[in-house]
């Protein structure tokens, strides 16, 4: 009981940490408190994994587990999560912490939190911590110290404590335990196992095991030395010898699963009757745990499926792949993508592991879980592995989407088409060499003329049916649009827009959208530019993406209608955003646009230091990117505006507005109204109203006086 009164003693303190070695009875401590107190305070119990070393995936589960409580939890946050990593401490947490401001008295266990291995996760963990309401109680269950400031919270008193010195069985605590187990040892014996163990509960578990076939308890004791290599020896040399042929292969065999049940055990060893196998091995008290209240799944005993993996290993080896490979087969048929591709991986079952991976690359992108992806790929680093075109093309996708070097993109590319594969790929697309050409325009790894061609080839390859077709003409416009050809970047944007729509369509969708937006706001149609500038940001809100890099040029083209209306703070608030945004790409060519475009919204502000700053980080970025197309053009425009003053007076003394002096400098220079409009993404009305202000502040009445009055004045 006073364990228990411990635990509730973290009410009201920040966090609740219960930190000790592998068992030490850590998750049976907190079962009991949830089982003691569930009926007056809800649980929300969260057991981590290695896989939730990707933040987007254990906030996912936290937030799950949360809703279950708190209805209002995930209303906002889930969806948020879906923008990727970088967003989840500064945008997911507070969006949290706010869903769980009315939040009712609760307790939140995240279990095994020494295996959520991420710095976001750390981050993000602090800040519900320290920020979250005090209704929800946070505790953490671990085996070391958690990467959080532990020590400051204990010297403030916020900090409640569970250590392996509280976990640790007494003399008495340990005879009882034993007696439970019907085990029947003198005074001494308990003592000295106890001692011998250092009141390590699992350890005394497994030795209570044992004794029951011991025919003379008190030497065991005198034997037994409580380290694992010990409890190792008799496990194999004892226990496994001592059992049935069939009931040993079964352990053998079945040691691949980490949670064994009888349809998983029929599928993956080709047998029947596997439930009552795993029944008649619980009775035996062969190291088998129930894992849910209804007697279907369980565990074995850590130790114990260390022993059996090692003897499987040992006797068998030859059997270890196909019993991997039937155990991914059976987890990818239960909808289990994450067990059925760690199951092909530790098989080496290289094919399935492939197309696993491929097939769902997508969906992982889409819902910012580009930390699994990357796990993933770097547990498949064997030779065969690397050298494999499918998941070279996955490689080149995800350096992409982390903003690596094109060198490194390239190279995985020359990978890929360096291989044997032919045929389409596992996720539908015709081919290695329309992969590549696709990646090569979506990512301008070798600039924006080649994306062009890029574009074109893999439109050859992709068939007007295929779901990938959307991805090639996305390219083809913004190639197209980044080379200065706005009007030419129309069809394929239109054609991508007519495509059939699916949910994992909606990054390349929302960038169709935006790039017709600024196609638009180029033709001078304010109209059909807000139309569809509205239609990108709506499906970005729906589908969570709203703060991922895809939302950059969204954000470019409502800065060129903010613009196009005078609102030169809504403009700079926008592209402010579309930098951050894109700030995870840099150096990229969205990056570099945006830094441009705020530049020059910065000046109209009267805010040269700032302007400077950014047109200076555009050109550093524009530097290292291979044929920027029209980017370098801006570059120098911008570059021009912004050596120009501030304030200009006419020749009745009227100052030219810096919208009114862009203009000039455009017509001085010879451009058409149109092609003013297209530059200073302006309506051509709007150009004509800045033209006549112009004349009638320098006092003149056509063009070829105003560049005479200009020059005259030193405006230009």
């Amino acid at each position: 009981m006073w364990l228990l009164d411990r635990l509730r003693e973290g009410r009201g303190r920040k966090l609740t940490l219960v930190c000790a070695p592998a068992g030490y009875g850590k998750t049976t401590a907190l079962a009991q408190w949830c089982e003691a107190d569930r009926q007056r305070t809800p649980f929300v119990w969260v057991s981590a994994d290695a896989g939730d070393a990707d933040p987007v995936r254990f906030w996912s589960h936290l937030i799950a587990g949360l809703q279950a409580v708190h209805p209002r939890a995930g209303t906002a946050s889930f969806e948020a999560l879906r923008a990727g990593p970088e967003i989840v401490e500064s945008v997911v947490l507070p969006l949290l912490i706010d869903e769980l401001s009315d939040a009712r008295r609760s307790v939140l266990v995240v279990d095994d939190w020494h295996l959520v291995q991420s710095a976001v996760s750390d981050r993000s963990m602090r800040v519900l911590v320290e920020q979250g309401p005090p209704a929800v109680q946070v505790v953490l269950s671990s085996r070391s110290d958690p990467n959080l400031p532990v020590g400051r919270w204990r010297a403030h008193g916020e900090l409640s404590e569970v250590r392996a010195a509280d976990l640790q069985l007494s003399h008495v605590e340990a005879a009882s335990f034993l007696r439970n187990a019907n085990v029947d040892l003198g005074p001494e014996d308990v003592a000295r196992l106890t001692e011998c163990t250092e009141g390590w509960a699992a350890a005394l578990s497994l030795a209570s095991i044992l004794l029951q076939h011991e025919q003379d308890p008190h030497a065991f004791v005198l034997d037994f030395a409580g380290n694992s290599r010990h409890v190792l020896e008799y496990i194999s040399d004892d226990v496994l010898s001592s059992v049935s042929d069939e009931i040993r292969e079964f352990l053998l065999r079945s040691s691949v699963l980490d949670e064994v049940s009888g349809a998983a055990c029929d599928a993956v060893l080709e047998t029947h009757g596997s439930a009552v196998m795993l029944a008649e091995i619980e009775r035996a008290n062969l190291f088998l745990v129930p894992v849910d209240r209804h007697g279907e799944a369980y565990r074995f005993h850590q130790l114990f499926a260390d022993v059996l993996r090692r003897e499987l290993a040992r006797t068998k080896p030859e059997i270890v792949a196909p019993l991997h490979s039937r155990a991914s087969a059976w987890f990818e048929a239960q909808g289990d993508v994450e067990s059925a591709v760690a199951h092909a991986i530790a098989g080496r079952d290289l094919v399935r592991a492939s197309d696993l991976v491929t097939v769902h690359q997508r969906s992982l992108v889409n819902d910012g879980r580009l930390t699994t992806l990357g796990r993933w790929l770097e547990e498949l680093s064997w030779p065969e592995a690397t050298a494999e075109p499918q998941l070279a093309l996955v490689r080149a996708s995800l350096a992409a989407q982390t903003a690596r070097p094109a060198d490194e993109i390239e190279r995985w590319l020359a990978v890929a088409s360096a291989g044997s594969r032919s045929g389409p790929l596992a996720n539908g697309i015709a081919s290695v060499e329309s992969c590549v050409a696709i990646l090569r325009c979506l990512y301008l790894t070798q600039g924006v003329t080649p994306a062009v061609a890029a574009a074109k080839r893999a439109l050859e390859l992709e068939p007007p049916g295929s779901g990938w077709r959307r991805q090639a003409l996305v390219g083809l416009g913004q190639a197209l649009y980044l080379q200065g050809k706005a009007d030419q970047a129309r069809a394929p944007l239109l054609e991508a827009q007519r495509l059939p729509f699916a949910p994992d369509h909606a990054p390349a969708s929302a960038a169709v959208f935006a790039y017709l937006a600024l196609v638009e706001l180029d033709a001078g149609d304010l109209a059909a530019a807000r139309r569809h500038a509205t239609a990108s940001r709506e499906l970005l809100d729906a589908h969570g993406l709203a703060e991922s890099y895809v939302a950059t040029n969204t954000h470019i083209a409502l800065a060129g209608i903010h613009a196009a209306n005078a609102d030169v703070n809504s403009q700079v608030a926008e592209l402010d955003l579309a930098v951050r945004l894109s700030a995870p790409s840099r150096p990229s060519h969205w990056h570099a646009h945006a830094l441009l475009r705020l530049a020059s919204a910065r000046h109209k502000l009267g805010d040269p230091d700032a302007a400077k700053e950014a047109l200076a980080s555009a050109r550093t970025d524009l530097e290292t990117l291979p044929d920027p197309g029209m980017l370098s053009g801006l570059a120098e425009t911008v570059g021009a505006e912004l050596s120009a003053p501030l304030r200009h007076e006419g020749f009745y003394g009227e100052p030219l507005s810096e919208a009114e002096m862009r203009v000039l400098s455009l017509l001085v220079a010879g451009r058409s109204v149109s092609e003013v409009a297209r530059e200073l993404y302006l309506a051509p009305t709007t150009v004509k109203t800045h033209r006549r202000t112009i004349y009638r502040k320098l006092g003149v009445t056509n063009r070829q006086e105003a560049i005479a009055r200009a020059a005259e004045l030193s405006l230009v």
